[in-house]
């Protein structure tokens, strides 16, 4: 529980310092814009940033917000973990598999509060876990016993 409260603690005050998101993307331009390389190097852009390593949880959070943000993905991105970027006032989220991001995007304030909430394991508690079922091809709600 102290660990728990400890990392976010540090995340908490290592975000402070990212403050309210400008609208474009200095520092992380070269690493989201349209023209950029799909694939780069952890240590390109944590050479100019704080680097975070995100828990499962957050990862799992980050990966559906890359999913989700337009032009919206039919794929789950490349990544088995994700890092935040923070540098001048701005966040980038990356996922991330062997050192490399082939997915990245800039993280506005509200999306990092959130990310801060996942972190320290807040959820609204309501509703059922969904699953598929294959056959009948449908969502269904699988009720815990």
């Amino acid at each position: 529980m102290r660990t728990a409260l400890l990392g976010s603690t540090v995340l908490i005050t290592s975000l402070a310092t990212a403050g309210a998101q400008a609208e474009d993307s200095e520092p992380f331009a070269k690493w989201v814009d349209k023209n950029a390389p799909q694939c780069v190097a952890v240590s390109d852009f944590a050479s100019v940033s704080k680097t975070i390593q995100l828990t499962p949880e957050q990862f799992e959070f980050v990966r559906a917000l890359y999913v989700a943000t337009p032009p919206v993905s039919k794929t789950l991105p490349p990544g088995d973990h994700a890092v935040l970027a923070i540098a001048s006032n701005q966040a980038m989220l990356a996922l991330v598999s062997d050192n490399v991001s082939c997915a990245r995007f800039l993280a506005p304030d509200f999306i990092v509060a959130m990310l801060i909430q996942v972190g320290a394991g807040g959820t609204s508690k309501i509703g059922d876990p969904a699953g598929f079922d294959r056959d009948r091809g449908a969502a269904l709600a699988l009720r815990r016993s």
